[in-house]
């Protein structure tokens, strides 16, 4: 056996492996020695078949893995012995390759292999990137607050409807149903305002509620079974009006939302609401902050690919990969390798990991801060400690929250390495300047809901909650990761 490879200025070096006849052929006697114990051969117990109608049957197709094996084994020695840093796999070179199986005495395999860039990152130099800190108004602040407040106030049955009250009702001949009225239309909310039980209004439901879901819910159908022709026409009249009247802000207040004492006045009120609201948004100024920086550091860092060699690499490795289709999506390709490396040269030294007990912690943290957050955390300790095992348990979740763990580290430490424009204002202002760079860059306003499409989820989610629950007596970027390519 007999190895070659001479350096040559350039990305793209070869090598050569080659095999004689005894580098394989105790392995492959072998090989067909164990075939024999097992080979189910006609008019012959297993073990007993002639050895010479085992090779006839299997010989060829044992030397093929046999030597495939050999190939894939010494290319890796090479690899480690000589410390090659290496992106993407080798290549086979067909047409310097000798390899013919009918003439098994010599094998030539010719394989080209893509040395890893060299990589410098003047920070110093490069270009600012902008991070974004949004302001909480003093709307958001209140509307936080008066959440809060009826999350913990107090249940009436009031005479009459008002536009923040829940209503139930009976139609038909005997159906019940129930809504929020912020669930209906202007108009029909007028038809409520100030009805009292046992009064009636006649409405085509179809019309009356602002979208299909509400109206589903209502009906208790599914939203796919409505039909829709129908107007759904009936009288309601009304049977029960519900009311959460707001929490006073008072020490009783306090302890009720925030049993740990974090918060005892208006002052540390204000200042948690403004930390909430901060949490909605940091995710997204994240992801943002992270795609700019990426985009600079690709434009503006050296990272050269060999082209042909990676279009080769997807066209064999993605075999519903056409030649017109790669061209088309190459770019995209490109970037996303370069960034690969780049963000290899950015950790570099940085020691920026995540490990399991990460992984646990997000998970333990996560289900005190949506499910335990008012129980005292001694008494849910197992309950917790239940969930965490379960949720480690799935693969998909704990990649998802490893991922997501390691960008946000990476996310600070190209916070703490880059050049950083700081800039903060309200949403609005963080909407029209995304829209204001976008319309420069390509010439057209992007949707604004695309900028901000997370504002207040999470509030409104523990809002239906609780007041579903009051009825009833009533839930990361930003990067595309591509394969890794880099071998060290």
């Amino acid at each position: 056996m007999n190895i070659k490879h001479e350096n040559v200025p350039g990305q793209l070096q070869e090598v050569t492996i080659e095999i004689n006849k005894e580098d394989y052929a105790a392995k492959l006697d072998a090989a067909l020695k164990k075939q024999r114990r097992t080979a189910q051969v006609p008019g012959f117990r297993p073990g007993n078949a002639p050895m010479g109608m085992i090779k006839k049957m299997y010989e060829k197709t044992l030397m093929v893995q046999e030597i495939d094996n050999i190939v894939n084994s010494e290319m890796d020695k090479f690899m480690k012995d000589n410390e090659v840093r290496y992106i993407f796999e080798p290549l086979p070179v067909e047409n310097k390759s000798k390899v013919n199986f009918d003439e098994p005495d010599h094998f030539e395999f010719v394989y080209e292999y893509a040395l890893a860039p060299e990589v410098n990152i003047d920070y110093a130099k490069l270009p600012k990137v902008v991070d974004f800190t949004i302001v909480p108004t003093d709307e958001e602040r209140s509307n936080f607050i008066n959440q809060l407040r009826e999350r913990h106030g107090n249940y009436v049955t009031p005479e009459t409807v008002e536009i923040t009250d829940s209503v139930s009702v009976k139609y038909g001949e005997d159906k019940e149903g129930f809504f929020f009225m912020r669930d209906l239309t202007d108009a029909a909310q007028k038809k409520f305002v100030g009805k009292k039980k046992e009064e009636s209004v006649t409405l085509s439901l179809c019309k009356a509620f602002t979208n299909e879901t509400v109206l589903a819910r209502f009906l208790k159908v599914d939203a796919k079974d409505l039909e829709a022709e129908n107007e759904y026409k009936y009288k309601l009249t009304i049977k029960h009006i519900g009311r959460i009247e707001p929490a006073e802000l008072n020490d009783e207040f306090f302890k009720k939302a925030y049993p740990d004492g974090s918060v005892k006045n208006e002052k540390e009120l204000n200042a948690a609401a403004d930390k909430v609201i901060l949490d909605q948004y940091q995710p997204e100024l994240n992801r943002q902050f992270m795609n700019d920086a990426i985009e600079m550091l690709i434009d503006n860092v050296n990272v050269e690919l060999p082209d042909d060699f990676i279009k080769r690499y997807i066209l064999l490795t993605q075999k519903d990969m056409t030649a017109e289709t790669l061209e088309e999506k190459y770019n995209d390709y490109k970037r996303a390798f370069q960034w690969q490396i780049l963000e290899g040269k950015v950790v570099e030294g940085s020691d920026i990991k995540v490990e399991m007990e990460d992984v646990k912690n997000y998970f333990r943290e996560y289900f005190i801060k949506n499910y335990f957050g008012n129980f005292n955390a001694d008494d849910v300790k197992d309950r917790v400690e239940e969930l965490v095992k379960q949720s480690m348990e799935n693969r998909e979740y704990v990649k998802s929250v490893y991922d997501m763990l390691f960008d946000e580290k990476l996310t600070e430490l190209l916070r703490s390495k880059l050049n950083i424009d700081h800039k903060k204002g309200d949403i609005k202002a963080y909407v029209d300047m995304l829209t204001a760079r976008n319309e420069k860059e390509q010439g057209k306003a992007p949707a604004k809901k695309a900028a901000a499409k997370k504002v207040k989820k999470e509030e409104k989610a523990e809002k239906d909650e609780k007041e579903e629950k009051v009825e009833k007596t009533k839930k990361s970027p930003a990067k595309a990761k591509a394969a890794k390519t880099t071998k060290e």
